[in-house]
């Protein structure tokens, strides 16, 4: 499609997408319920949601959604295997708890809904899984070592609002405050947000339906299992022969190291949050603002990630309108930063279409160009110069590498910090949580 032709489509407000499609985006039950909605979402995967400062961040982040949102929330659970039930004020307040008092060692798993029972979509929504840290220092029979604390897997955070919410501008205001609070909070590797469509608790029974729905409309997130994808944006590097035989393993891409997972993006929307990772990857805040110079884009660093906002408000991708161009203009510079072989995005059903890894992979690549060059392969091997691979590290744990390191959560903060060496967490700082990062122009011998 020529310039010119994309010029004269269609454009849809989230007003007029909701009038022309609510009934599209969404499977109405006999008793008039839904099972599947349109809703607007946003879902982060971040770092240190097993320590202190990242429950803190995390109760931060369930008070403000109850702040704007809470009138609407009545069910919820408090734990993993817990039922999904009618909440009073006492069973707000162990969620509460769950979230404060949980050892770092357990993982938390609470959520909060408008929806009154598992069977009914949400309007409303808020709920997280949390990585677990080591309960004591592990050594393996080959080696390699765990310490305690060492956190094991990323954390994630989702929460939805109704598409209807966002049709009013001071919905869209209130949906982006609180995405704006939410990376004040926390340590945000990757995330997202757009429309999409929003299942019932019991989401297995949905997949092909949001399958199906996201097929038609471009804009739409599949997201219903995305809790299943936190290891895809968290790098991990070894010595040694995998998986018996590791002499060495690094939450981290470690220079000269075999790489386990590189840690892709999952794509764009509307908002997509890339972490100090893939920033890096990009050639740093600088080159990305380049790269994405344009009216219409927007680009914002908060705390430890960069949020690109891809046009003034969400797009559904409708027939009419072909593949929002604003998507496509920033997946011309994010794509880089995905995976060439992607898993699936839903569980395995051979009954039913889904978003099996054959689907994942052209439903991620939507928005690329006919022209575009495939994806390169991330090395087998840690590259001798990883500076700009680097995670940023949760104060109160060990430095992963000698060097110099800085935070945002202190004025003058950079120091040099010796391999082992635990690196404090500051206390009181306007920014929430401590996150140290590594200063790669101190490492090429500034």
């Amino acid at each position: 499609m020529s310039d010119v032709e994309q010029s004269r489509r269609v454009v849809l407000t989230p007003f007029a997408a909701h009038a022309r499609y609510f009934e599209d985006l969404s499977v109405r039950m006999p008793d008039n319920s839904f099972a599947v909605r349109p809703g607007v979402i946003g879902t982060v995967y971040f770092v240190g949601g097993s320590k202190p400062e990242g429950r803190r961040g995390l109760l931060a982040c369930f008070d403000r959604f109850d702040e704007l949102f809470g009138e609407h929330l009545i069910s919820g659970k408090d734990e993993d295997l817990a039922k999904f039930s009618k909440k009073t004020a006492k069973g707000v307040e162990k969620i509460r708890k769950a979230i404060r008092d949980t050892p770092e060692f357990m993982e938390v798993s609470v959520m909060r809904s408008s929806a009154p029972n598992p069977t009914t979509a949400p309007e409303y929504h808020i709920g997280t899984l949390t990585g677990r840290a080591s309960p004591e220092d592990y050594v393996a029979p080959t080696g390699y070592k765990v310490a305690k604390g060492e956190e094991k897997e990323l954390s994630y955070l989702k929460f939805s609002v109704p598409m209807e919410l966002v049709t009013r501008q001071e919905g869209q205001e209130q949906y982006e405050q609180f995405i704006r609070f939410v990376c004040e909070q926390l340590n945000v590797r990757y995330g997202y947000g757009g429309l999409s469509a929003v299942t019932a608790y019991n989401y297995h029974n949905w997949q092909a339906q949001e399958w199906a729905i996201a097929e038609r409309f471009s804009g739409i997130e599949i997201d219903c299992c995305a809790h299943l994808g936190d290891r895809e944006y968290d790098p991990l590097s070894y010595e040694g022969e995998a998986p018996n035989g590791m002499t060495a393993l690094y939450g981290y891409l470690h220079p000269g190291a075999k790489v386990a997972r590189w840690g892709f993006i999952k794509g764009v929307n509307w908002y997509t949050l890339l972490g100090d990772l893939f920033v890096e990857r990009l050639g740093g805040d600088a080159a990305l603002r380049k790269a994405l110079d344009r009216e219409d884009i927007g680009i914002e660093r908060i705390n430890h990630c960069v949020l690109v906002r891809a046009g003034p408000f969400p797009r559904l991708g409708a027939p009419e309108e072909g593949l929002p161009e604003p998507y496509v203009f920033v997946n011309k510079v994010l794509r880089v930063l995905r995976n060439p072989k992607p898993d699936g995005l839903h569980f395995y059903d051979p009954h039913l279409p889904n978003a099996d890894s054959k689907h994942a992979r052209s439903w991620q690549a939507r928005f690329d160009l006919p022209d575009a060059r495939p994806i390169p392969e991330p090395p087998k091997v840690v590259p001798p110069r990883p500076g700009k691979m680097r995670n940023s590290v949760p104060g109160g744990s060990p430095c992963p590498e000698a060097g110099w390191w800085y935070t945002h959560a202190m004025q003058n903060s950079l120091r040099h910090f010796k391999q082992g060496e635990v690196m404090p967490a500051i206390e009181g700082s306007k920014w929430g949580a401590t996150f140290w990062i590594w200063d790669g122009n101190r490492n090429d011998g500034d």
